[in-house]
C-alpha cells in the first residue's frame, strides 16, 4: 500500500486509471481520490489561467510585430504619398473629366458692336449741365436704351422730368439708383465678358487704392448692385484699373497705358503676375501697353485713341510745331499698333485731329460714345470747325453706315473728362429686365 500510495504522490491520467483499477479497499481509496480530485481540478484551473494568459501575450506579441512590420515595409508608400500630395496627379478625380468646348467670346466685350442699353453717370452734374443730357438722349433718339444713374429716388424723378421738360419721350432716358461718389462710371463699372450665347459674367478689380477707398468706396462697390440688378455673377480680380484705360477689340487683344503697368507693380505684384491675371480673369491673349499722353492727369488710353472694329484703330496725331513731345509719342504708338495683328488682319490705323487744349484743361476727339450705328463725338466751342470737321470725317470715313453727331463737351472738360468717361455699354447679350423694372420713369407690370 505505501509503494501503490508514493507510486501515485505524482497524479496523472494514467496514475488515476491505475489506482482505480488497483485492489485497494473503497473507504482508504475514496479518502485519498477526494483528496487527489480536489488537488487535479486547482491544478487544471491554474494551468488554464497560464494557457489564456500565454494564448493572450502571444497575441498582443503578433499584434506589435506585425504592426512593426508594416509600418517598415510600408513607411516608403506613404511618404511617396505625402510627398505627392500636391500633384496634379495625386489630386486627379477617380472619374474623367470631360473637356468643355472654347467659350465664344470669352474677352471684354467690344463697344462697336450691337449694345443692349448705355448707361450715362449723371449725380450732380444732372443739375449742374441737364443740356447734356438731354443732347445725349436727342442724338441718339432711342437707337439703343440710355439709362441716367444717379444716386437717389429723388434725383431719379428729378432726372425725369429734366426728360420732359426738354421735349423728350419718357423712353429717350430712363434713370436707375446705382448710389455712386462720381458720374465717371466708365473707369469704375465692371467689365463684361461672355462665356458663351446664353452666359455672362462680371469682372470687377479695384478702382482705387486703399488710400483713396474711403473717399470712393461707393464707387468701388457701385458694381456689386448692378450686377444684381442685371442678374449676373461677379469675378473679384486684385487689379486696380480704369475702364478709360482700358480698349478691347472683342477679339482678345487688350490696349492699356503704361499707368495701368505702374500703378500694380507698386501694389507688389509681378509683372508676371499681372499678366497671368489678364489672361486668367478676363480671358484676353494678348495685352499691349501704350506711352499715356505726356502731362495728361489721367494717363488714360480713351484720351487719344479707339477702336472701330477688331483690326480698326482711331489713334489722335498732334502737330510737331505744337507739342513736339506728344506729337512724337503718338507717332510711336500709332506705328506700334499698327504692327499688331488680329484674326481679321493687321490692324489699320488711321488718324485723327486732336483739339488743342483749353488752358491747362485737355480734350480729345477719341473720347466718344459707340450706339447701335449713332456715333457721338465731343465737340468744343472755341476750336476751329476746320479741326472739328476732319475729325468728323475721319469717323464718317471709317464707319459709312454710322450717323456722327457732334455733342458739346465745354463743361465736361472742365471736370476733365468727356462723353466716353460718363458713359458705360452693356452689350447685346445681357437682358436689361432687371434694369427696366427698377427704373423711373415706372413701367405698368403690364407692359413688362
Amino acid at each position: 500500500m505505501t509503494k501503490k500510495r508514493s507510486n501515485t504522490s505524482s497524479p496523472s491520467k494514467p496514475s488515476i486509471l491505475k489506482t482505480a483499477s488497483s485492489g485497494v479497499s473503497p473507504d482508504v481509496d475514496n479518502e485519498h481520490a477526494d483528496s487527489f480530485f480536489s488537488k487535479t481540478a486547482k491544478e487544471r484551473k491554474r494551468d488554464e489561467r497560464i494557457g489564456r494568459y500565454a494564448f493572450s501575450f502571444f497575441s498582443i506579441l503578433i499584434f506589435i510585430i506585425g504592426s512593426l512590420c508594416g509600418a517598415y515595409f510600408l513607411s516608403d508608400v506613404f511618404q511617396d504619398s505625402s510627398g505627392k500630395s500636391g500633384s496634379a496627379e495625386f489630386l486627379a478625380p477617380a472619374r474623367p473629366v470631360l473637356a468643355t468646348s472654347e467659350p465664344e467670346d470669352f474677352y471684354p466685350a467690344s463697344e462697336f458692336r450691337k449694345q443692349s442699353a448705355i448707361f450715362i453717370g449723371c449725380q450732380k452734374n444732372l443739375f449742374l449741365d441737364p443740356q447734356l443730357y438731354g443732347d445725349i438722349a436727342k442724338a441718339i433718339d432711342r437707337k439703343v436704351p440710355l439709362f441716367g444713374v444717379v444716386n437717389t429716388e429723388v434725383e431719379a424723378q428729378a432726372g425725369v422730368k429734366i426728360i420732359k421738360d426738354l421735349g423728350l419721350p419718357p423712353d429717350a432716358m430712363r434713370f436707375i439708383v446705382l448710389p455712386s461718389n462720381s458720374m465717371w462710371i466708365r473707369d469704375y463699372a465692371p467689365l463684361i465678358l461672355r462665356f458663351d450665347n446664353e452666359r455672362a459674367v462680371m469682372v470687377d478689380a479695384k478702382y482705387n487704392s486703399r488710400t483713396m477707398r474711403e473717399q470712393r468706396k461707393e464707387d468701388d462697390f457701385m458694381g456689386l448692385e448692378l450686377a444684381r440688378l442685371l442678374g449676373l455673377s461677379v469675378r473679384s480680380v486684385p487689379l486696380l484699373l480704369e475702364g478709360g484705360n482700358l480698349i478691347s477689340n472683342g477679339d482678345g487683344l487688350l490696349l492699356t497705358s503704361a499707368k495701368t503697368l505702374d500703378v500694380n507693380l507698386e501694389a507688389e505684384f509681378t509683372q508676371k503676375q499681372l499678366m497671368n491675371m489678364f489672361f486668367d480673369y478676363f480671358g484676353v491673349h494678348t495685352v499691349y501697353t501704350v506711352g499715356a499722353l505726356f502731362g495728361e492727369p489721367n494717363g488714360h488710353t480713351d484720351m487719344f485713341m479707339t477702336m472701330l472694329d477688331k483690326n480698326l484703330a482711331v489713334i489722335a496725331e498732334v502737330d510737331p510745331s505744337v507739342d513736339p513731345e506728344n506729337s512724337a509719342r503718338l507717332d510711336e504708338n500709332a506705328e506700334f499698333v499698327a504692327s499688331l495683328n488680329t484674326s481679321s488682319g493687321p490692324i489699320k490705323v488711321v488718324r485723327i485731329p486732336m483739339p488743342p487744349k483749353w488752358g491747362e484743361d485737355w480734350r480729345s476727339y477719341t473720347n466718344i460714345i459707340l450706339a447701335n450705328g449713332v456715333l457721338l463725338m465731343p465737340s468744343f466751342s472755341d476750336v476751329d470747325p476746320v479741326i472739328e470737321d476732319r475729325a468728323e470725317q475721319v469717323y464718317r470715313s471709317a464707319l459709312p453706315n454710322w450717323e456722327v453727331k457732334r455733342i458739346n463737351c465745354d463743361k465736361l472738360v472742365k471736370l476733365q473728362g468727356q462723353l466716353h468717361c460718363i458713359s458705360y455699354n452693356i452689350p447685346h447679350f445681357v437682358s436689361m429686365e432687371g434694369i427696366i423694372k427698377n427704373s423711373h420713369p415706372k413701367i405698368p407690370e403690364v407692359e413688362l
